[in-house]
């Protein structure tokens, strides 16, 4: 798989997270990763994993230290900015991404139609095909309360990789150990990267099944020594 050379996609130097749940130590985060690559993060505290994904999105600064995305620090944008750069970073979560006013179609499909001004049909047929990956014949067209877990997991599999994202945050959590999204996940990854996209992977544990296919350039587990590299089993 040929990777372009250029600069850092997501760059944390001396990114500190602030208040942690089972430390009261500072855990400093050292972090580059190039275009076209993936990386897995090993976090065991679900606080932890929360606050590692809004410390690369700009949502929350550092305590100490830089984080940039596509090169700019993002605390050097205003909140407007922040907010119109996020539209390149797709994610893999489940927490605040199904609104009540919107059904899961529509959450789904929102940012993608909104945010790059793509022809309706090209972004459907876009979302049909994750869908059909991820293990769905489509994308649920109910409400989140009227609709299976099972089926909201996969749906927010295809929202963090709908379109060309610079950027793929994938939350492990999200995912609870479902054994059956592993091929799935690591062919959405493999074409993801093709196409340009790095992809930032947390996890609960290494030797989970969802990651065991995932090549990934850099394995780390994050603690109070802060980011550590780590060999997979």
């Amino acid at each position: 798989m040929a990777r372009p050379t250029t600069r850092s996609v997501l760059s944390l130097q001396g990114a500190t997270l602030g208040e942690r749940q089972l430390s009261t130590a500072p855990t400093r985060v050292d972090l580059e990763l190039p275009r076209g690559t993936a990386a897995l993060i090993q976090v065991d505290d679900d606080v932890d994993a929360a606050s590692l994904v809004d410390l690369c999105m700009g949502i929350v600064p550092p305590a100490d230290g830089t984080v940039r995305f596509l090169g700019v620090d993002w605390q050097a944008r205003t909140p407007r900015e922040r907010l119109t750069r996020r539209r390149r970073i797709g994610t893999v979560v489940q927490t605040h991404v199904w609104p009540s006013h919107l059904t899961v179609l529509e959450s789904v499909l929102v940012a993608r139609f909104y945010h790059f001004d793509r022809p309706r049909d090209e972004v459907i047929a876009d979302a049909t095909a994750l869908a059909r990956l991820f293990g769905l014949p489509g994308l649920p067209a109910g409400r989140r309360e009227s609709t299976p877990r099972r089926a909201l997991v996969r749906a927010a599999c295809v929202r963090g990789f709908i379109g060309a994202p610079d950027l793929i945050l994938v939350q492990d959590q999200t995912l609870e150990g479902t054994v059956d999204l592993a091929v799935p996940m690591a062919q959405a990854i493999a074409d993801a990267r093709d196409r340009g996209a790095t992809v930032l992977w947390i996890v609960e544990s290494l030797a989970a099944e969802a990651v065991r296919f995932v090549q990934a350039e850099q394995v780390f587990r994050l603690g109070d020594q802060g980011l550590v590299r780590v060999r997979r089993r």
